[in-house]
């Protein structure tokens, strides 16, 4: 590689270099760029002002081909632009643009007719004698204007030029910018800003600098003997007319692999990972440049997809290295490349020193293997659009997934990760890394992985860790993953667990009879089992039990499908719970037809034997004769709590309650039972069961509150469930008629009845009179009972308001 290092002035010499017209306009100037123009002109000046014969500063490749015998180059114009203008702006101020302008000639653009002119006009000395005078001092008869009025000023500078991106950008790299930073102080951004106070003999040292072998230098790479098509160009200038973050980035990651290739006393990786000929600069400006033009945007953008690819990547090779979300948190290289909350989309790169993370050089090194193996992988499809590819990454049983191996472009942004499908990108990663592409290996590869991600609960850092080191350690084998699993070796990782379990049953079982996975891929993209499928063949007890399969899956299909009797109505969910023998099953279950529901309970080994129950059932209607169906609770458990089973399982209670609730024990002088809407705080979306009161509230239900034609002996109440004998909420206000007056009431859920005024529970008023207004609820044990007790409350009612002087007998 060091014969290829060169400075650009001899580079210029023995070359004729033509910006060709498919590259983009000169971005360095534009606006936007001034700390980039004040960073690398910084670099330059300092090249140029250190002492000592070892002074070197190491640009980055410059890559090119020869046409018409003119080196054109794919890569470096940015830095050839602004290299040249720097040798040329030192030549004129040095006196020396007489002889250095043929040389400089040498340099062109060919996107305009008029970025060429200008170029030309540039290296004419007659056009500047006025700006510096011929024997370099001052004087009257020369210029005392800045470089950029004189230029824009002279006759042979048409305003038309003035429109010319390239021109413009030439121009303010050579005068800066009055632009200022946060602390109001002028960005040196501009070529003759940076020189202002330089002397014509510091000047002439310059010039003396640059026309010799050092110290500015770069590597020149030419193309052909790589044998590269000429689209190359078109892919590796999509980038939009802006110098785009991934370029500054690539710059900085090639000129640190550089440096630490000639650097580091053990340099053997650095080096190989810097070589001319399949080393990273190369790669990422050829054959990796492939792969993301695959996706590449409709204005035929790629930086933006190429640059979160390898901060992903890299991203993900950190986290490797890290012990703890805590440990994550805290490390600055993590909270950059994680981005927002986990979305890098809009990540912005700031400084290489987010990129040295620990084994950097291990860690670009599989990077480079990955790439290499997955472009042989596409490139074996040339025909197809990686959209279409990218279907093989996707899971199974969700086709229609977001996730994106390598990103696209979507609207004015790219596709992020979610958590889950970040650690499924490290998958394919590994696999890649680890060996090349094979139809069959790779898709029992990807369904493996994400049945354990889905099944892993992948919702926050701390598991996403756990769920990387976990793929990262199953991926030793993801080119024989089911070989792996049967052989029963020990994994270290306990993520996942149960999934884990699952996937080495099902792969014995596939490499005892092939046939099986047709079965079981079929079983796993059903309904929402989305990958765990293992109550297909698990036994009451939870042991591995195969024999019952066909029966189960059949049945699973005919529960669970699209039109499958858990969505119709309740009576699936209704006869589960009819199979449950012990009251810990109704704890922490969810007593609705979700399918997030439903896969908890058949999952969790909690519920091992009532599923089993359910699946080799040959009938599940439980309307006619609920009894022929119940499992009785074990003798242990009190009526009350039998009551709750037979509530849930006997009435059409859970066809009407809100989704969500889970069962919740209350003890107010005694327990009552309550379904418990998540994270519900009002109480009239709560449920009472296995109370007493519904039953009897029910029998005497007239109608609702605004009911015209009231009667005797009924109750009125807003709070009845239509078709069912229970009620909204936990306290149930309802009226009762006594002589054609509706008087109201509320049987609260602590076992009283509480007469009301309006809003005000008279009890609250402490009166002897008051005392009598409330009934013992746990003394009603019929209708009548009730009746009886609520007449009573109202006669002694109208004896406290006749005490108290009280007309009106009607309750409002």
């Amino acid at each position: 590689m060091t014969r290829n290092k060169i400075t650009f002035w001899n580079f210029i010499q023995k070359n004729k270099i033509e910006i060709p017209i498919i590259q983009r306009d000169y971005a360095q100037g534009r606006l936007g760029k001034e700390y980039l123009r004040q960073g690398f002109l910084t670099n330059l000046k300092e090249a140029l002002d250190e002492e000592g014969d070892e002074k070197e500063l190491k640009l980055d490749f410059v890559y090119g081909s020869v046409e018409n015998g003119k080196l054109q180059p794919l890569d470096g114009q940015q830095r050839l632009t602004t290299l040249w203008l720097l040798h040329w702006y030192i030549a004129l101020r040095a006196g020396k643009l007489g002889e250095a302008g043929c040389i400089l000639r040498n340099f062109t653009y060919e996107t305009r007719v008029s970025s060429r002119e200008f170029c030309e006009h540039l290296c004419d000395e007659s056009n500047f004698t006025s700006f510096i005078c011929t024997d370099g001092k001052d004087s009257e008869g020369c210029s005392q204007m800045s470089i950029v009025e004189f230029i824009t000023g002279q006759t042979w500078f048409y305003s038309a030029w003035k429109q010319d991106p390239t021109i413009q950008s030439m121009l303010r790299m050579l005068g800066g910018t009055k632009i200022n930073n946060k602390k109001g102080e002028d960005i040196t951004d501009g070529i003759e800003e940076l020189f202002s106070d330089t002397s014509l003999e510091r000047f002439e040292y310059y010039w003396k600098e640059l026309s010799g072998d050092y110290p500015i230098v770069f590597y020149y790479l030419p193309l052909e003997k790589f044998g590269l098509s000429d689209d190359l160009y078109i892919k590796m200038n999509a980038r939009g007319k802006q110098l785009t973050m991934f370029e500054n980035f690539k710059a900085d990651l090639i000129g640190f692999i550089q440096e630490q290739a000639e650097c580091e006393q053990d340099n053997s990786k650095w080096k190989s990972l810097s070589n001319e000929a399949n080393g990273i600069p190369i790669k990422m400006d050829t054959t990796w440049t492939d792969i993301f033009w695959r996706n590449r945007s409709e204005s035929k953008r790629i930086d933006e997809i190429y640059f979160a690819f390898i901060n992903r990547y890299i991203l993900n090779s950190l986290i490797l290295g890290l012990n703890s979300a805590d440990e994550a948190e805290g490390n600055k290289s993590f909270c950059h490349l994680y981005g927002n909350k986990g979305n890098d989309t809009a990540l912005q790169y700031t400084s290489f020193e987010f990129y040295k993370i620990p084994s950097l050089e291990a860690v670009l090194e599989k990077l480079q293997t990955t790439l290499e193996n997955f472009h042989s992988f596409i490139s074996d499809r040339k025909e197809e659009a990686l959209k279409d590819i990218q279907k093989e990454f996707l899971p199974l049983w969700d086709e229609e997934n977001d996730f994106r191996f390598i990103p696209e472009y979507k609207d004015d942004t790219i596709t992020a990760l979610t958590q889950s499908q970040r650690v499924a990108f490290h998958a394919i990663c590994r696999y890649f890394e680890l060996g090349k592409y094979e139809k069959e290996s790779f898709n029992r590869w990807m369904r493996v992985v994400w049945n354990l991600v889905e099944n892993g609960n992948v919702n926050s850092i701390e598991s996403m860790i756990g769920s990387l080191r976990l793929i990262d350690e199953l991926g030793l084998h993801s080119h024989d993953i089911y070989g792996f699993f049967i052989s029963d070796e020990t994994i270290k990782s306990n993520v996942a667990s149960e999934q884990q379990s699952e996937e080495r049953e099902k792969a014995k079982k596939i490499i005892e009879n092939i046939n099986w996975e047709e079965r079981i891929v079929s079983a796993e993209k059903y309904a929402f089992f989305k990958g765990a499928i293992r109550f297909l063949f698990r036994d009451e007890n939870g042991e591995w039990d195969w024999d019952n399969f066909n029966k189960k899956w059949n049945n699973a299909q005919a529960f669970f499908g699209k039109e499958g009797a858990y969505q119709k109505n309740t009576t699936l969910l209704r006869y589960f719970i009819s199979k449950f023998t012990d009251w810990s099953l109704f704890w922490g279950m969810t007593f609705d037809n979700s399918d997030n529901s439903w896969r908890t309970v058949l999952l969790d080994k909690k519920w091992i034997k009532p599923i089993h129950e359910v699946l080799i059932s040959d009938n599940i209607e439980i309307e006619a004769d609920y009894h022929s169906c119940l499992m009785n609770l074990e003798p242990q458990y009190e009526t009350m709590q039998k009551e709750v089973q037979e509530d849930l399982v006997s009435t059409k209670l859970l066809d009407y309650i809100e989704r969500g609730c889970s069962l919740n024990c209350k003890y107010d002088n005694h327990y009552y039972y309550i379904l418990y809407p998540y994270n519900v705080k009002a109480d009239w979306k709560k449920y009472m069961i296995a109370n007493k009161r519904n039953k009897i509230l029910s029998s005497l239900y007239g109608g609702e509150i605004s009911c015209s034609n009231k009667q005797k002996g009924y109750i009125y109440t807003n709070q009845k469930i239509e078709n069912c004998d229970f009620f909204w909420g936990r306290n149930i206000q309802f009226e009762c008629i006594y002589e054609s007056v509706p008087y109201k009431f509320r049987w609260q859920s602590w076992g009283w009845i509480d007469m009301y005024e309006g809003d005000i529970r008279l009890i609250e008023k402490k009166t002897p009179f008051t005392d009598k207004l409330i009934i013992d609820a746990n003394q009603i044990n019929s209708a009548e009972d009730l009746i009886k007790e609520l007449e009573r409350c109202i006669i002694d009612y109208m004896a406290y308001r006749k005490v108290f002087g009280l007309v009106d007998n009607a309750i409002s």
